[in-house]
């Protein structure tokens, strides 16, 4: 600690004179020169490697080093079997094992062998890969070239390594309409017909939903557009009307959906709590639009003993402000209207 003769000492120091005065400003203006050179270069390296992170990459060198990210990050693959159209696509996940030279081994989770009827097989392999806070998803087409079995209870495919990686956006951004075959149906619950905060893990407690969408048979509301981070839904002015309807920004509403999971053969079923973000009129098609944003999402929760659905169990948003298991559905049911339609995705 300094002593009172020190500080005395430091006041009486002599002042800088020009000289020093000057020399002291040409270092400070050299760092901040410096400095901006640094962030200059590094700006340049952020923006070759965002590009490098999307659109249809070609060079083999970028493909690497996103494969690279991929099994660093232990991202999931997923692994979609092509099927003549209307059958059913088995989809395996899968675990990165290992990247070689020329080619890439995945682990399959919960299955412990595949039978070589599997080897040629054409199929298309999904992952993602985090870029600063972004989820960015690829996809490429490729064949099984091999199937390994390192230990029991344990089976790696082989792949080729791709020539090609396709993105087309990022997940939480990739916004569709529901194909009407694989919407199942829906409810909203709105302004009276919300059920207070304490019940909302009891359904059985909540009050009947403002609108119902029941295929085929009573159809108050559209979803219009979706995506892993909001909806839009579409009223009809007539139901509007008739039930007497107001929205407004910031209120908050829950959306129940029921997709078809064709890979899997099964429905999905979603509860979304979400706030509206904006309310507009299209006077042409005399509808009334609601864009809402997802602030929790639910699904059903299993008894042990039966099996069967009792409450339902909320779960937050995730950092990338996607609703994962959703996002999954939406990008396949992209990438299956683009491979049927092209001109269309």
């Amino acid at each position: 600690m300094p002593t009172l003769k020190d500080i005395q000492t430091f006041f009486h120091m002599p002042t800088m004179s020009e000289e020093g005065i000057r020399v002291w400003l040409w270092c400070l203006g050299l760092s901040c020169i410096f400095l901006l050179i640094a962030f200059i270069v590094k700006f340049i390296f952020s923006l070759r490697e965002r590009r490098y992170y999307s659109g249809h990459v070609l060079d083999e060198k970028a493909i690497r080093n996103i494969l690279n990210s991929a099994f660093d990050q232990r991202s999931n693959f997923e692994v979609q079997v092509q099927t003549a159209p209307g059958h059913r696509r088995p989809t395996l996940r899968c675990s990165p094992e290992y990247l070689g030279p020329s080619s890439i081994s995945l682990e399959i989770n919960g299955l412990r062998s595949l039978s070589n009827t599997w080897l040629g097989r054409d199929i298309t392999v999904f992952f993602s890969v985090k870029v600063n806070k972004d989820t960015v998803f690829y996809t490429f087409a490729s064949t099984v070239d091999g199937i390994r079995q390192p230990s029991q209870g344990i089976c790696h495919i082989i792949l080729p390594m791709p020539g090609s990686l396709e993105n087309k956006q990022k997940r939480a951004f990739l916004r569709i309409s529901p194909p009407p075959e694989h919407f199942l149906g829906g409810a909203l619950w709105h302004n009276k017909s919300m059920p207070s905060p304490e019940k909302f893990n009891e359904i059985a407690l909540w009050p009947l939903p403002e609108l119902l969408s029941l295929s085929g048979r009573l159809v108050q509301f559209q979803v219009a557009d979706i995506s892993a981070g909001g909806v839009r839904i579409s009223v009809p002015n007539s139901v509007v009307a008739e039930r007497d309807l107001q929205f407004f920004t910031v209120e908050q509403s829950i959306l129940m959906i029921d997709l078809n999971d064709p890979e899997q053969n099964q429905r999905l079923r979603f509860w979304l709590h979400c706030r509206v973000q904006n309310v507009w009129v299209d006077h042409s098609a005399r509808l009334l639009n609601i864009g809402m944003q997802y602030m929790a999402w639910a699904r059903p929760r299993k008894n042990p003993s039966t099996q069967e659905s009792g409450t339902i169990e909320w779960l937050r948003i995730a950092a990338s402000s996607e609703v994962e298991p959703l996002s999954n559905w939406i990008m396949r049911r992209h990438l299956e209207i683009f491979r049927e339609h092209p001109g269309l995705a």
